[in-house]
């Protein structure tokens, strides 16, 4: 069956929306940066391993994968950084720049934005001391001040 066919089963709850899917799927990054080619907010993403990505060190993560599962982090001399491990290295991979998250106090860290209705609605830090950020990394407290209180 397709997977809509068995998302949308009247005995299938679903907790997040469907459209959801879509954007955390990460083949849609390879499109992406065709569409917008060297955009400041994207990341070089192909499904082919192409020499560009390899000349710079470069990401292979499955399309459908989750929570750091099954990623390997590649320098550019083609030394693996660090990889993980997981229940998704069957399926189809794409590889991405290769871009080094911020190290504070010995963590890397993943600062994430959300929005709703096109309006921000929070944030959220995300940190491990690997390159990797997983399901079991840390969640840090984070508070939003106004300037005038900085």
């Amino acid at each position: 069956p397709r997977l809509v066919d068995v998302l949308l089963r009247k005995d299938v709850m679903v907790f997040e929306p469907l459209w959801t899917l879509i954007p955390s799927n990460k083949a849609i990054l390879p499109v992406l940066w065709t569409l917008f080619p060297n955009h400041d907010y994207l990341l070089n993403s192909s499904f082919q391993l192409s020499e560009d990505l390899q000349a710079q060190g470069y990401v292979a993560k499955p399309i459908a994968g989750r929570a750091g599962l099954n990623i390997s982090i590649f320098d550019k001399n083609h030394r693996l950084l660090e990889g993980t491990e997981g229940r998704f290295e069957s399926q189809n991979m794409i590889f991405q720049e290769f871009f080094k998250l911020p190290m504070i106090e010995g963590y890397n860290v993943q600062l994430s934005t959300f929005t709703a209705a096109g309006t921000y609605a929070g944030s959220g830090v995300r940190v491990d001391p690997s390159l990797v950020i997983k399901l079991n990394s840390d969640t840090m407290p984070l508070r939003v001040l106004p300037d005038a209180e900085m």
